[in-house]
């Protein structure tokens, strides 16, 4: 007897969970804005790693403590459909799971403060030192790949079944590679554009509004 089939989401975080990119937002104003953004220029050119990305960047950061790193991060919009999304999930029974490219330092900070703290999620770490400086850390990095810094392939590939079938959220670079593992995939801004020229089948969407109407 087969298993019924039953559904998992897995969603990016900057830009699509939040109304903008708050990994970069910080680290323009913590850091030098023109050199983060040299870094990811290089980064999606594929010049450097995603890890190498971030680890030059942290570099250009001034002494910040935690606190005003935490200050300042919740004071950013999520989206204000997200909370809709998640109760429909809630309801239907189907998990909800972040994987983000970006650091627990402002996620979890912001995921706390819009009481969604319990939502499973992985990502990078940020290390802050007594002396002011901060040190990033990959614990789901995959030596073979350059294009995240958190594998997102590996999280979907390692925890769905056979029988789930996996919606994929994302708007940008290092989304470009889970949603090729996807069976369901909705995307926005510069995901958009890889999906169609990788043939790949997409539902376009602005905020999770659009997601939970074709839900």
């Amino acid at each position: 007897m087969k298993e019924q089939l039953t559904y998992i989401v897995y969603t990016d975080f900057d830009g699509t969970i939040t109304v903008e990119d708050i990994g970069d937002k910080l680290f323009q104003h913590f850091g030098d804005g023109k050199e983060c953004l040299r870094n990811f220029k290089l980064y999606t050119e594929g010049k450097v790693s995603a890890r190498d990305c971030w680890k030059n960047s942290c570099k250009t950061l001034r002494s910040v403590s935690q606190s005003e790193f935490i200050d300042f991060a919740v004071q950013q919009e999520i989206d204000r459909y997200f909370p809709s999304f998640i109760k429909y999930c809630e309801e239907k029974n189907i998990p909800v799971q972040i994987l983000s490219d970006g650091f627990d330092a402002y996620i979890d900070p912001i995921l706390a403060q819009n009481g969604y703290g319990a939502l499973p999620r992985f990502c990078n770490t940020l290390q802050f030192h007594s002396d002011g400086t901060i040190e990033p850390h990959f614990p789901f990095t995959d030596s073979e790949c350059i294009q995240c810094a958190n594998c997102k392939r590996n999280h979907l590939l390692s925890r769905t079944s056979d029988s789930q079938v996996i919606v994929y959220i994302g708007d940008g670079y290092s989304d470009r590679c889970p949603v090729q593992f996807a069976d369901i995939v909705f995307a926005k801004n510069s995901l958009v554009a890889y999906c169609e020229a990788q043939n790949i089948t997409y539902h376009r969407f602005v905020t999770f509004y659009d997601v939970l109407s074709v839900f």
